[in-house]
C-alpha cells in the first residue's frame, strides 16, 4: 500500500477551559458571582484587587447600604420565582397537553431532580397516579410522558443520564455536525451502561468536543424552592436605558510581582511552574469576568430594546420573543443567552422581574386581558370556559375555548 499525504481543512469547535469559565460566570446571578470571585482572590496569590477600587471601597459600601435599605421592597420580585417544576408544567400547558397524558407528565416533573434528571422507577409512579385516581398506568405511557417532558423547555429533563440528556439536544447542533454529535453520545451512551465515565475514552474527540456545547444539567436553570428577595443584575429606566451592575465586585489585575517570577528562569523549576500556573489562571478569570459583563449587557440591552412597551405597560405590552431571536442579534448562541438569563432579575420602572419574563412565546396583552377577567369572576361559582371565552370576545380579545382553558390552568385559575 502506498503512503501519501494530504491537506485537509475542517472547521471543528475547541471549548477550552476559558471559555468553560467564562460559561460558568455567566451563568450566576450577581449574589452568588461575588462569593465565587472572593474565594478566586483568596486562593490565587496572582489576582490582586485594583487599588483605586481600594481606596474607593467605603464609599461604595455606604452607597450600597444606602441603595439596599431604600430598594429592599422594590427588589421584591413581583411574581414568585419560577421553579423547575412549575416551568415546565407550563410549557407542556402551552403546547396543549391535557388530559391524563398531562398527569403521568406531571408526575415525572415532580420526580426530577436539581439537576433535571429522572431517577426515580415506574413503579412508584404508578402507585402515585393511582392515588391520585388515574388508574391501569402502563410503563409504555410513563415512557411516552417522560419523552414528551424530554422535548419540553429547557430541553433534556427527564433524561435517566447524561446520554439520553445530550441526545434530547442534538437539535441544537448544526445539521452538518449532527451525525458526529451523534456517535459521540452513542459512545458515551455505552460507557455509561458499561459502568461510568471513569474509563471513558471517546474514539473522536471532536465529534465529543461538539457535546461541549449542550447543558448536561438543564434543571440547573430554575430554582426548587421559589426566591422571593432578589438582587437585580440589570437595572433599566423609564427611557430604556441599560445598565448591568457589578455592585461590590472589585476590579481586579494581575500581580506584577507573579509575572516577573514567571518569567525568572533562576528560579528553581517548581516555584516558577507555580507562577505561571497562577498567572495563567488569573488571566483566564479576569478576562472571564470582563467578558461576563460585556455579554450580560449585549444581551440585555437586544432584549429590553425589543419589548419597549413594557416599560409603559407592563406585561401586557410584551410581544412575541425568543431567545434564538435575541442570540443572532447578539452574534450569540443561543445556550449563552439561556445562561445570560439564568436566574437574573432586571429591575425596571415596572417593578423587579425575572429576565427569562421578557420571553414569550405569544402576545401577552390578551392573556393579561384573560388574567384580568379570571380575578374578576364570582368566588361562589365555577364558570365555564366556554363563558370565559364569550367575555374576551365582547372585550375585544376573541379566543377560543380551548385556549381559554389552556391558559386558565398556566395562569393557576
Amino acid at each position: 500500500m502506498a503512503l501519501s499525504q494530504q491537506i485537509r481543512q475542517i472547521q471543528a469547535q475547541r471549548i477550552t477551559p476559558a471559555m468553560m469559565m467564562e460559561f460558568s460566570l455567566l451563568q450566576l446571578p450577581i449574589s452568588e458571582l461575588r462569593d465565587v470571585v472572593k474565594k478566586e482572590i483568596e486562593s490565587n496569590p496572582a489576582l490582586e484587587i485594583e487599588r483605586d477600587f481600594v481606596s474607593a471601597g467605603a464609599a461604595r459600601l455606604q452607597k450600597a447600604a444606602s441603595d439596599a435599605a431604600e430598594g429592599y421592597l422594590e427588589n421584591m420580585a413581583d411574581e414568585r420565582g419560577e421553579t423547575l417544576d412549575a416551568h415546565l408544567m407550563g410549557e407542556l400547558r402551552m403546547n396543549g397537553i391535557e388530559g391524563r397524558t398531562l398527569a403521568l407528565a406531571q408526575a415525572i416533573v415532580e420526580a426530577l431532580d436539581s439537576d433535571g434528571r429522572f431517577t426515580g422507577s415506574f413503579a412508584d409512579l404508578v402507585m402515585v397516579l393511582e392515588g391520585r385516581g388515574v388508574k391501569g398506568v402502563t410503563n409504555d405511557e410513563l415512557e411516552a410522558a417522560r419523552q414528551l417532558v424530554l422535548k419540553t423547555d429547557p430541553l433534556g429533563c427527564g433524561a435517566r443520564d447524561l446520554a439520553d440528556c445530550y441526545r434530547a439536544q442534538l437539535g441544537r447542533i448544526p445539521a452538518a455536525k449532527r451525525t458526529l454529535a451523534e456517535s459521540a453520545v452513542d459512545e458515551l451512551a455505552a460507557a455509561l451502561a458499561k459502568g461510568g465515565l471513569t474509563t471513558f475514552r471517546p474514539s473522536n474527540l471532536a465529534a465529543f468536543q461538539l457535546l461541549k456545547a449542550l447543558d448536561p444539567f438543564p434543571g440547573r436553570l430554575y430554582d426548587r424552592v421559589q426566591t422571593t428577595i432578589v438582587t437585580p443584575d440589570v437595572f433599566v429606566d423609564k427611557a430604556g436605558n441599560v445598565r448591568v451592575d457589578q455592585g461590590d465586585i472589585p476590579e481586579l489585575r494581575v500581580s506584577a510581582k507573579y509575572v516577573e517570577m514567571a518569567k525568572d528562569r533562576e528560579l528553581d523549576e517548581e516555584t516558577r511552574k507555580f507562577a505561571i500556573d497562577r498567572v495563567k489562571r488569573a488571566r483566564e478569570f479576569r478576562e472571564a469576568l470582563i467578558r461576563r459583563k460585556e455579554t450580560m449587557v449585549e444581551i440585555a440591552e437586544a432584549t429590553i430594546s425589543r419589548q419597549p412597551e413594557f416599560l409603559e405597560r407592563g406585561a401586557a405590552g410584551l410581544k412575541r420573543l425568543t431567545m434564538s431571536e435575541i442570540a443572532k442579534e447578539a452574534k450569540c448562541t443561543i445556550a449563552t443567552v439561556s445562561r445570560a438569563a439564568a436566574r437574573k432579575y432586571v429591575k425596571t420602572p415596572r417593578g423587579t422581574v425575572p429576565l427569562r419574563k421578557f420571553f414569550v412565546l405569544v402576545d401577552q396583552e390578551p392573556v393579561e386581558k384573560l388574567r384580568e377577567i379570571l380575578l374578576g369572576l364570582p368566588r361562589d361559582r365555577h364558570v365555564a370556559d366556554r363563558e370565559i371565552a364569550e367575555l374576551m370576545v365582547k372585550a375585544g380579545y376573541p379566543m377560543a375555548r380551548r385556549t381559554v382553558a389552556k391558559y386558565r390552568a398556566k395562569l393557576g385559575f
